[in-house]
């Protein structure tokens, strides 16, 4: 072959540049190997772009480095560079097996090289990243579903994380609905054992599926879990201050049953005769206006809710078991509206967010017993910049490793995230971003350097994705599995 093909002509730290012949098929995210012929060395490169070079009528191809394997076999960051006219080549057999042990526990994919699926090399992030946040980021179509649906089937045959996930379509239990060849995390052949679905779905189809009934109790409520469902003026957040230090249910039971009309106002001399003196008197100074509006708005909350809140039973002392037991804990509620499902959620995280810290408070950082992910979908609901509707989920994002709880959070819109949060996420999921400020903000908060690879990041298919995590040394490329095919994957292994 033409010795001007090939071989590295040209070098730095941080890039290195080779041509190939001009009918030679390369594509932007295809895995090289550089090796130093003296000292053996083996220099691994990720092709980032490509031009015509004019004096060979070739290709040159830029690469960037992601790390370096000397005789002593330790992969490292490449801080040296291999010499001028070192030989490149496709990575072998050897060093897929070689790059397979960087890869964690929690499968969702193969390794794509350029254009090309690594079936010898499936893609994992480990389970011990999980407490240090999750952010899944990809435009409508992506396949985001798919690999939530993916990565949940992997922690159920791994036991190795309790995963928390809302379901308001009803597609991660059963499947999508209306498509019958459409599965769900039902049909996982470990659900039994690993699996745990919350439901508001009826009776009988509760049973067929081995679901339990969802019930969230008036204790488990928080009256500043208004804010996460209407937009409050600041004097109906005067109005839940001042009702804060009561219990949920003495508050909900007030609000019902009492008529704020009738309610003796630090203007008033009037005497109240209801049943709850300590709260009329906490709340006789706040606008009478607002009161009416926060009345209103509990009644109005407990309509929405009224399908799973319930005034004395729980499911929480259940869902939190299954957790520290390390199963995929699904709360399925279908046809339910947005404020409903981030209703449920924000109740859930903050039981789960509170018992964590009771136990290491009291019994010390080994009694949390693993690694809880909550899941948020559309997180730019609760998570934005300038939401004020942030109540648990962002103390969660700034505290919550050290309790071991991590947020995963999904979303088309990583620009409109308080960047804050997004700098403690380190396990990045991108699938596809057409918004060029999106790329750049998850650019700027990823754990590696992923602006080198933005035409890659553009040029994703649908189910591919580029993985960034403290876990794994590089940033990998991976086409995520198509659920229904890894069901049947696990099922075979199985039997």
């Amino acid at each position: 072959m033409d010795g001007r093909f090939h071989h590295l002509t040209g070098t730095d730290v941080l890039t290195y540049t080779w041509i190939i012949p001009p009918d030679g098929m390369i594509a932007v995210g295809e895995l090289a190997v550089i090796t130093d012929e003296r000292t053996k060395t083996r220099y691994f490169a990720r092709i980032t772009g490509m031009k015509h070079d004019l004096d060979t009528s070739g290709l040159l191809v830029t690469g960037l480095p992601i790390g370096c394997i000397s005789l002593d076999g330790v992969f490292r960051k490449p801080r040296t560079i291999p010499p001028l006219r070192s030989p490149v080549r496709p990575l072998d057999a050897e060093e897929h097996a070689l790059l397979r042990r960087f890869m964690g526990e929690l499968e969702v994919g193969f390794m794509m090289s350029g254009n090309k699926k690594v079936e010898d090399l499936p893609v994992g992030i480990p389970s011990s990243v999980l407490n240090q946040h999750l952010g899944v980021f990809a435009t409508t179509g992506m396949g985001k579903s798919n690999l939530m649906k993916v990565f949940c089937a992997s922690a159920i045959s791994t036991r190795k994380a309790g995963i928390l996930l809302t379901d308001p379509h009803g597609e991660y239990a059963t499947g999508q609905p209306g498509d019958p060849d459409s599965r769900g995390l039902v049909h996982h052949p470990r659900a039994l054992e690993g699996l745990s679905v919350f439901t508001i779905r009826s009776e009988e189809t509760a049973l067929g599926y081995r679901m339990k009934p969802l019930r969230i109790g008036h204790k488990d409520l928080s009256i500043a879990d208004l804010g996460l469902v209407f937009d409050l003026t600041p004097a109906q957040y005067e109005v839940v201050n001042l009702l804060m230090p009561f219990s949920t249910h003495e508050v909900i039971d007030f609000f019902i049953n009492e008529d704020v009309e009738s309610l003796p106002s630090h203007l008033r001399t009037t005497a109240y005769i209801g049943n709850h003196q300590d709260i009329a008197q906490r709340v006789r100074s706040a606008p009478p206006d607002a009161l009416r509006l926060v009345q209103r708005q509990i009644r109005t909350l407990l309509d929405l809710t009224s399908l799973f809140v319930d005034p004395s039973a729980s499911s929480l002392p259940d869902i939190m078991t299954a957790l520290d037991e390390k199963k995929v804990v699904l709360i399925d509620i279908p046809g339910m509206s947005d404020a409903a499902e981030l209703f449920i959620l924000s109740a859930i995280s903050r039981a789960i967010f509170r018992d964590r810290q009771r136990r290491f408070i009291e019994l010390g950082s080994g009694a949390a017993r693993g690694t809880v992910l909550i899941s948020i979908e559309e997180a730019q609901r609760v998570l934005s910049q300038r939401s004020e509707k942030t109540g648990i989920f962002r103390e969660i994002a700034m505290e919550g490793r050290k309790f071991g709880v991590g947020l995963g959070v999904i979303t088309q819109q990583p620009k409109n995230i308080d960047q804050r949060v997004l700098a403690q996420m380190n396990t990045l999921f991108v699938m596809g971003l057409a918004d060029r400020h999106d790329r750049e903000i998850i650019a700027s908060s990823a754990k590696h350097d992923l602006r080198v690879l933005d035409t890659e990041i553009q040029t994703l298919d649908r189910g591919d994705a580029v993985i960034s995590t403290v876990g794994i040394p590089f940033p990998v490329s991976c086409h995520i599995h198509y659920f229904e095919e890894y069901l049947d994957f696990l099922w075979e292994s199985a039997a």
